[in-house]
């Protein structure tokens, strides 16, 4: 436990509190879980473990999808929304698996030096462990001035990378066709002055002759038939729906739903669109109705409980994340959730089971810090102030904000009892800060 602490808390300080504005992450189960189905072809196709990959989705209304960190793959909510289809997003996801899968980064690092790999695998993890809120939540960012500096590929790389996504999509029964769509959304851009292109194309450089050989791979395959996993349209289309709902302008989105339109897609963007207008009536209706076509989905239990907590209702949102936490025991943050709907309710009975839950929610994921806050609070609650400076110091020192992480985690071991677990993460916390001080003097 000791030694894994120290190893991901020394890797998170790796990024520098300079970095720690600008754009942030999306932290949802639904569209997490999504994305993973999305990717399992193309991973098996190219014989890479879905566990050691891990997607981020970072709140940008760009275009753009970069790798980082050796294994971390980032989507821009932006190219997300643009992206026309299933196929053209895993197209995306191709073509930054066979960056993973050729090594690219590392020639990046072993070019620039050991400083930008420190640089790169702290802009992963800092990211990933940022205060995030519930449902679709945004926590700390990057500069764009980092991402440009680090993400960057040659046209060797690309080519390369290009090669390896048509072989993966067509192992996974995909069209290659979508390269070539996704391609298409970028023409003419490469003219453009920098200021006014898309990131997308400048980490990934976009020249005549690499449409042409996607199209011409295109083209050799376009008879092959196209496989895709059974139901992934679906699943495709409830993300879709979440983006543009969270991210979207609820009055305009609600105008584009035809009003006899009483599909579930469609129930779905209404409970979203009405709760952020904000309109609580409509929205738990909607969710409700929700619940009633698919008893047994925790991500829709999960936004009946969403919207209670948020419009007051804490005893109500218990029950519904309670649900949900039952019929997905191991989503992370669908535990955390509940957690905090418990957190809300006030009695000491609760907060107990709070502690519990958030517990839960921390050893499966303890890179979110909106459960970290509210970890914090539950145990502060139940009197236990060494491990709420504890926690505290994790969610300040992988946000960067050293100082407080610091004053938190010295906080903790004047009140814990030395080598105690608790003492010993602390402990882990202020070696990471003194060796990051070092290194900026």
């Amino acid at each position: 436990m000791r030694r894994a602490i120290g190893i991901f808390m020394a890797a998170a300080l790796a990024l520098s509190a300079s970095t720690a504005t600008g754009a942030g992450l999306i932290r949802d189960a639904e569209i997490e879980r999504t994305l993973k189905f999305v990717m399992q072809p193309l991973l098996k196709a190219a014989g890479s473990s879905s566990t050691r990959i891990k997607i981020y989705i970072v709140n940008d209304r760009a275009m753009n999808a970069f790798v980082a960190g050796g294994r971390n793959m980032f989507l821009n909510a932006g190219l997300i929304r643009r992206m026309k289809n299933v196929e053209m997003l895993q197209a995306v996801m191709a073509h930054e698996l066979g960056h993973i899968t050729g090594g690219h980064q590392s020639q990046r690092a072993a070019q620039a030096g050991a400083a930008n790999t420190a640089l790169a695998l702290g802009l992963a993890l800092g990211l990933a462990a940022a205060a995030a809120g519930g449902g679709v939540g945004v926590a700390a960012g990057f500069t764009e001035a980092a991402r440009r500096s680090q993400l960057g590929f040659n046209r060797t790389q690309e080519a390369s990378a290009d090669e390896s996504s048509v072989r993966y999509m067509i192992n996974a029964g995909i069209n290659p066709q979508a390269g070539v769509d996704v391609l298409n959304l970028f023409r003419g851009q490469e003219v453009l002055n920098i200021t006014r292109q898309d990131p997308y194309v400048q980490s990934h450089p976009l020249t005549t002759e690499r449409l042409s050989r996607m199209k011409a791979y295109a083209q050799k395959y376009k008879d092959r038939p196209n496989t895709q996993v059974k139901g992934i349209n679906y699943w495709y289309a409830r993300m879709v729906a979440k983006f543009n709902g969270f991210t979207g302008n609820p009055t305009y989105n609600l105008r584009r739903i035809k009003r006899s339109d009483k599909s579930e897609i469609a129930t779905l963007a209404r409970a979203i669109n009405y709760h952020r207008l904000p309109n609580p009536k409509r929205a738990l209706a909607e969710a409700s109705r929700l619940t009633k076509m698919r008893p047994k989905d925790a991500y829709y239990h999960e936004l009946r409980g969403q919207i209670l907590l948020e419009n007051g209702n804490a005893r109500g949102a218990v029950g519904s994340y309670r649900t949900a936490a039952r019929l997905a025991p191991k989503e992370a943050l669908i535990i955390g959730g509940l957690g905090r709907a418990m957190l809300a309710k006030g009695s000491g009975a609760s907060n107990n089971e709070a502690l519990k839950a958030l517990k839960n929610a921390y050893a499966r994921d303890p890179l979110d810090g909106f459960m970290l806050r509210n970890l914090a609070l539950a145990y502060a609650r139940g009197g236990d102030n060494g491990m709420a400076s504890v926690v505290t110091a994790e969610r300040y020192a992988l946000q960067s904000n050293f100082k407080q992480a610091e004053i938190h985690a010295k906080r903790a071991q004047r009140v814990l009892p030395r080598g105690t677990v608790g003492w010993l993460k602390a402990d882990d916390i202020l070696g990471a800060v003194t060796r990051i001080k070092r290194r900026k003097k």
